[in-house]
């Protein structure tokens, strides 16, 4: 798998605390920490908790329910419907199971704008992938997220993946 793929690939896992593998808990209490308003909270659960768990567990249809069927995905080097990012991704899921590559994601955000309906959210992931060798590698990326609450379902319509920052930048995001 390239690093492109394992960046965009992040498109947010990180293990769910709704009966995700270990460590799941510790995440989304670190999402919760972050979350200021009961519709955070609930994007949390029903997004970011959805996408890292889909990340941790190689399911691409899962991660799929988490984007409105017309979302985008911007990225330095344009803008493509999401449909044709899951379909990289999820060959990628399958590309990293066979090498014997895990992956998980943590989120923190800086900025949560909200209402009943629609949301903003500005942070950055940390995306990490483990070999069968047991060797971990993170990256670690600004993102942006644009939602919609449609039919009582928190849905990503735009999703935005800025430029890489380091280590330290990531240490100091609220979590």
């Amino acid at each position: 798998m390239t690093r492109t793929g394992l960046v965009s690939l992040l498109t947010l896992s990180v293990p769910c605390a709704f009966g995700g593998p270990p460590g799941a808990t510790l995440h989304h209490r670190a999402l919760q920490a972050v979350a200021v308003s009961p519709t955070s909270a609930e994007i949390d659960a029903q997004v970011w908790a959805a996408v890292a768990a889909s990340v941790v567990n190689a399911d691409i249809v899962a991660m799929g329910r988490t984007y409105h069927p017309a979302a985008v995905l911007v990225t330095k080097g344009g803008t493509k419907p999401i449909a044709a990012a899951l379909d990289g991704w999820g060959k990628d899921m399958v590309v990293a199971r066979k090498d014997g590559v895990r992956a998980r994601v943590e989120l923190r955000f800086d900025k949560r704008q909200d209402d009943a309906t629609t949301a903003f959210e500005a942070g950055a992931f940390k995306y990490t992938t483990t070999d069968r060798a047991g060797k971990s590698t993170s990256s670690y990326t600004r993102l942006e997220a644009l939602l919609v609450k449609t039919n009582g379902r928190w849905q990503t319509v735009m999703e935005r993946q800025l430029n890489p920052i380091t280590e330290d930048t990531w240490n100091q995001l609220p979590h």
